[in-house]
């Protein structure tokens, strides 16, 4: 009998997840002790830490969900664009600063993203769809905000690259996808 205990590709990977998770919530507290630029509260550390936990609990469903390579490596992009953007948008602000109103409207176009992906039972055809919809529903935030004057150009590129990679990621795990 072989005494030897042999942790699966899947645990290690879990484990490392959720370590990457917990030393992403640490930084902010290290960086306290040597800058005052990073000023984080006990309730910026719990909102941070529930938006990592959400995240990765959403992550094992997902990942759960099909053992595709390209489906989960579309699931990370995909929550890694949702996880993104929530953080910058509390943090400093897409338009203007966190307290500008126009950000609401990146919090919407995430909740109708999520509201999607149930719709579509999460498969990887209807998730290619609602990641191509998160690149619109982008574009069509910065169309509005460059209206109002606001110079986003560059934000909304960067929040639209995870969402084209999640929908070609998400198009080749689909069953219709030959492969």
């Amino acid at each position: 009998m072989n005494s030897d205990v042999r942790m699966s590709t899947a645990n290690v990977t879990r484990m490392a997840a959720w370590s990457a998770a917990g030393l992403v919530l640490c930084a902010p507290l290290v960086a306290m002790q040597f800058t005052s630029e990073v000023d984080w509260t006990a309730f910026d550390f719990i909102v941070a830490a529930i938006m990592l936990g959400t995240i990765g609990l959403i992550a094992e469903t997902l990942f759960r969900q099909s053992a595709k390579l390209a489906y989960r490596a579309g699931a990370g992009f995909a929550l890694g664009a949702i996880l993104f953007t929530i953080w910058a948008n509390l943090a400093v602000g897409i338009a203007g600063n966190e307290a500008d109103p126009f950000n609401l409207l990146y919090f919407g176009l995430l909740a109708l993203v999520v509201v999607a992906a149930v719709l579509v039972r999460f498969r990887a055809s209807g998730l290619t769809l609602t990641s191509i919809g998160a690149v619109g529903g982008l574009a069509l935030l910065g169309v509005v905000a460059a209206s109002r004057g606001y110079a986003i150009w560059p934000q909304t590129i960067v929040l639209m690259l995870p969402w084209i990679a999640a929908a070609a990621f998400f198009r080749h795990a689909a069953p219709s996808h030959a492969a």
